[in-house]
């Protein structure tokens, strides 16, 4: 008989190893987020508002060489995550061994695909000629860095498939602060675009040999065992869908930026990227908490126990309505100043174009919440063809609105061709954990109400807001979050779904580590 590992076999408590991953996902995006704040106004300055938009659209643009990337590791780790407690140790170095066999396969045809990107970056970025060949440099090192990444995900992937992931707590928040002091220094000394990705380059490479040596002092049975025919032509058919819906995926949440550029000039990529820097790090905040739950949920999903999946749902559905309220309240107040002090105010895209894109951020923390949910059936068809028909009609609509209407006509764009996620995701995953309950109910209604008056009321009250000292900012953006968080838990969350998180809250250990 083959010998399951230690780790499999201890009972892993679910909700304190929730609530550590949590907290890592939280350390590390917040992190990635300071180190952002920090070296941005050096980037913005130091390469003017254009080539910061062209940065930004290349950095979005080298992403879609992914269309080759079947996905191995992502099947790895949902693999994993749903088969940890009862596969032995060789059957999980057998799923490991798969996944680095295709994603081997699949390098050669990223790289061609990446050198077409390269060839035609220029072009799509509407820069003037001198700087075709500075354009082709950066972007061949960010695809470079793009098949590093790819290597390295691996090991990634299964500690996080193990429901592992707080055991690298603060290791990418180290590294990308180690990072962006590279690109500072790449940008103070005049190295440009080119210094800026070789800076990132380092990053990604460092950033994956820390992953390796802690999955390989954190997961007893990791090694690469053997594969076959039929292991592989399983991996080949879930990859295939993986990447169907990668491909879906950048066109729907990769292509705003590059359409934006493209259709009305990089300049305007500038001023829409840093508007979206205090919604989206309350994106990142937020899914944190999913990311750190999700793996521990896909055991549960694996031994078919629907209802307590069901339940860990609803928990984690009423916790982001707290959270992305009682952050954007602060951020519709408070983000024109924000952004007045940080980089200046010309940079700010407008009240109404900041309540949009924080709308664009809160649909997308809770389509990616059942997104997650989806992946562990692995079962991906009806969420690939969703995901098209959103993406579809988000650029449609793009090149319908942003001519006349800027970033609102993009903005209104995402969201709304975003409707079918919003909407379909749930009723998929409802489905699938024989959820029977309505969609729309007053129960479910309620936060959403809430939270919609509190955020257009935040809106319209920020137009007067105007703090020119960083000190007065702080200080009223941290009194505003409790307030927040008074006025949803009261307003927007039902007595039974409070009493539910307060007693989650209740059993998690805050101050143990395992």
């Amino acid at each position: 008989m083959n010998k399951i590992s230690i780790q499999k076999k201890s009972k892993q408590n679910l909700k304190q190893y929730g609530y550590l991953n949590s907290i890592t996902a939280i350390i590390d995006h917040v992190g990635v987020q300071l180190t952002g704040f920090i070296i941005n106004p050096f980037i913005v300055h130091g390469l003017g508002n254009s080539l910061y938009g062209v940065w930004q659209m290349l950095t979005q643009m080298t992403g879609y060489a992914n269309m080759a990337d079947i996905r191995a590791t992502q099947v790895l780790k949902w693999s994993i995550s749903k088969k940890r407690d009862i596969a032995t140790d060789e059957e999980l170095q057998s799923e490991v061994m798969t996944a680095l066999f295709i994603t081997a396969i699949i390098v050669p045809f990223i790289v061609i695909i990446g050198a077409i990107i390269v060839w035609y970056a220029p072009y799509l970025t509407n820069i003037e000629e001198q700087y075709f060949n500075l354009i082709r440099i950066t972007c061949s090192l960010l695809i470079l860095i793009l098949v590093v990444h790819k290597i390295f995900d691996l090991f990634e992937s299964v500690l996080r498939g193990m429901n592992l992931g707080f055991k690298g707590m603060g290791a990418r928040a180290g590294v990308m602060a180690l990072g962006g002091a590279l690109k500072v220094l790449a940008i103070t000394q005049g190295y440009g675009l080119i210094g800026l990705a070789a800076a990132q380059l380092f990053t990604v490479l460092a950033l994956g040999l820390t992953f390796a040596f802690i999955v390989y002092k954190n997961v007893p049975w990791f090694g690469f065992g053997k594969t076959n025919n039929d292991k592989i032509k399983i991996y080949g058919k879930l990859s295939g869908w993986f990447m169907a819906l990668m491909l879906t995926k950048m066109m729907l949440v990769s292509s705003d930026k590059i359409v934006l550029g493209y259709i009305i000039g990089p300049i305007f990529v500038t001023k829409y990227t840093l508007t979206l820097f205090t919604s989206f790090a309350i994106k990142g905040i937020v899914s944190a908490i999913t990311n750190g739950i999700i793996p521990g949920i896909g055991g549960i999903f694996g031994k078919g126990e629907f209802e307590k999946v069901q339940n860990a749902r609803n928990i984690i559905i009423t916790i982001n309505w707290i959270l992305v309220c009682t952050f954007g309240i602060s951020v519709l107040l408070f983000n024109q100043s924000f952004i007045g002090l940080w980089v200046g105010s010309e940079h700010y895209a407008g009240n109404l174009e900041n309540l949009l894109i924080l709308i664009i951020a809160i649909q997308y923390i809770f389509f990616q919440m059942d997104s997650d949910i989806i992946n562990l059936s692995l079962k991906l068809q009806i969420k690939v063809l969703l995901t098209f028909l959103a993406a579809s009609i988000s650029i449609l609509l793009a090149f319908l609105l942003v001519k006349d209407f800027g970033i609102l006509g993009l903005c209104a764009s995402v969201i709304l061709g975003r409707l079918f996620l919003t909407i379909g995701y749930p009723v998929v995953i409802k489905k699938r954990i024989k959820d029977y309950s309505h969609l729309f109910s007053i129960k479910s209604l309620r936060p959403i109400i809430s939270s919609l008056f509190l955020l257009s009321l935040a809106c319209y009250m920020g137009q007067w807001v105007h703090i020119d000292n960083w000190y007065y900012l702080i200080f009223t953006g941290v009194i505003t979050l409790p307030i927040g968080t008074l006025f949803i838990w009261w307003l927007g969350i039902s007595p039974d779904n409070r009493k539910n998180v307060l007693e989650v809250i209740s059993k998690i250990k805050f101050f143990k580590t395992n």
